[in-house]
């Protein structure tokens, strides 16, 4: 019986310091994490010029896509330079349902 206690109290405490070491961030990684979003802010960017260029967007629409974008950016790099990543977040418009009013829906019908 002792034995049994001894072992499960052994384990415990193993457990107990092991969480920290798991729970660390790895400082390299998001260094490249935020060299890797600092290259896709930069991708879409030219991405929207590039729009402009063609005449699928409009100037005015475009310079405010580039600012949110860079604000967001430099959200995500606030964060990594803290330590924490919490992903790149949601994106607006991602999952929404169209209405059921929707013109394109009252088309389809």
């Amino acid at each position: 019986m002792r034995r049994l206690a001894v072992s499960i109290l052994t384990l415990a405490l193993l457990f107990l310091s092991a969480v920290p070491a798991l729970g660390a961030v790895d400082q390299s990684k998001l260094k490249e994490i935020k060299t890797l979003t600092q290259q896709m802010t930069s991708i879409k960017i030219q991405i929207i010029d590039k729009e402009v260029e063609a005449g699928i967007l409009d100037q005015s629409k475009a310079e405010k896509i580039k600012n949110a974008m860079q604000e967001r950016q430099q959200r995500i790099e606030q964060d990594i330079d803290k330590g924490e990543f919490h992903g790149l977040g949601p994106k607006r418009g991602c999952g929404r349902k169209p209405s059921t009013d929707s013109p394109s829906l009252q088309k389809a019908e």
